[in-house]
C-alpha cells in the first residue's frame, strides 16, 4: 500500500508536470495517501530563472496547496538545496524521498535526446538506484 508519494517539482517548468500530476493526484486518493513536493535548486545563482530559496519556498507551498484542492489530497513540500552542484540530481531526488519516508516517487521525464545518450536523465538515474519504486511519465 502506498502511504507517502514523492514527485519532484521543477519550478521553471510546471507547464510539463501535468501527466505526472495526475497520475500523483490519483495515486493518493486511491490510497489515502500524502504527496510530498520537492524542488532541487542550486545554492548559488545560475541561469536559471529560479527564486532563492525562500521565495523557492513560498512558490511551491502555493503550488502544493494548489494541488491538494484540485485533486482533493493531503499535501507537504519542501525545497532542497543542492549540497554539491557535481552530483546528479537524482541523488537529492532519492534522499528526499528517503527523508520524508516516501515509498513511491512519480517523476516527469522528457524525450530523451543526443546528450541523453552520453548522460543519464534524473529520471533515469533515480529509477535505478531509488529503494523504492518508481514511476516515471512521460
Amino acid at each position: 500500500m502506498t502511504s507517502r508519494i514523492l514527485v519532484p517539482v521543477d519550478l521553471d517548468h510546471i507547464d510539463k508536470l501535468d501527466k505526472a500530476l495526475d497520475i500523483a493526484g490519483k495515486a493518493a486518493k486511491e490510497h489515502g495517501a500524502t504527496v510530498t513536493y520537492v524542488s532541487v535548486i542550486d545554492p548559488v545563482p545560475t541561469a536559471s530563472k529560479r527564486l532563492e530559496g525562500h521565495e523557492a519556498q513560498k512558490q511551491l507551498d502555493a503550488f502544493a496547496d494548489a494541488q491538494a484542492s484540485t485533486h482533493g489530497i493531503r499535501t507537504d513540500d519542501h525545497v532542497v538545496l543542492r549540497g554539491d552542484l557535481h552530483l546528479h540530481v537524482g541523488r537529492e531526488i532519492i534522499k528526499a524521498a528517503e527523508d520524508a519516508e516516501c515509498d513511491l516517487i512519480v517523476m516527469a521525464s522528457h524525450v530523451p535526446g543526443f546528450k541523453d545518450h552520453l548522460l543519464t536523465s534524473n529520471a533515469g538515474y533515480v529509477a535505478t538506484y531509488a529503494p523504492v519504486s518508481v514511476h516515471v511519465v512521460r
